[in-house]
């Protein structure tokens, strides 16, 4: 894995052997009612953190509600954690791209980027504001789709429930681009709005 997070072995989770340039991975909030940290990231930039727990690399680590533990402490709870929530960044920007099975209720910066991507609800042209619309999973979390930006999509009120009822399909093959199919069987392409 090179200068990315090691493992004790193929199924645990991350031990402390980041390079010390390793610097922080998105918000590292696990979900959005749960308390912010930071985590360690693979070179793909996974992120592996724990909600009571954040670390970067091989500097200090944070203990909520304690303060400042050193690497070897954090490395060495990290590797008795109960579970993980894997946490995948932009790698420029940080910024939360997918939480997978985790989680789901998408965290706020993954909220943000789907708002900020869409900036309207995506049923064909329907423009009402994304940032007041639903952030909706196109795959539905009980059919197992994931929590991830190419999977959300803005929806008003009034358009999520026609996807509920079924009155509308939608598709999303990538990030951002809806294939909308209608009950007569017309299918619409929509693409988020230009930034201007």
């Amino acid at each position: 894995m090179g200068s990315g997070c090691s493992r004790a072995d193929a199924s645990g989770p991350p031990a402390c052997s980041c390079a010390a340039t390793n610097g922080p991975v998105g918000d590292g909030r696990a979900d959005s009612d749960g308390p912010a940290g930071q985590g360690c990231a693979d070179e793909d930039g996974t992120a592996h953190s724990s909600p009571k727990l954040s670390f970067e690399g091989c500097a200090p680590g944070e203990l909520e509600g304690y303060g400042p533990i050193d690497p070897e402490i954090a490395a060495m709870l990290a590797g008795h954690a109960a579970s993980f929530t894997r946490i995948l960044t932009h790698p420029e920007s940080g910024v939360v791209l997918s939480v997978g099975r985790d989680s789901y209720r998408p965290p706020a910066g993954l909220r943000k980027w789907v708002v900020t991507r869409d900036r309207a609800c995506r049923h064909p042209g329907c423009n009402r504001p994304a940032s007041k619309a639903e952030i909706d999973h196109t795959i539905p979390w009980a059919s197992g789709g994931k929590t991830t930006h190419g999977n959300l999509s803005a929806f008003c009120k009034r358009h999520h429930m026609f996807k509920t009822e079924g009155f509308w399909h939608y598709r999303q093959p990538e990030p951002g681009l809806i294939l909308a199919a209608s009950l007569a069987g017309k299918t619409y392409t929509t693409l988020p709005e230009p930034p201007f």
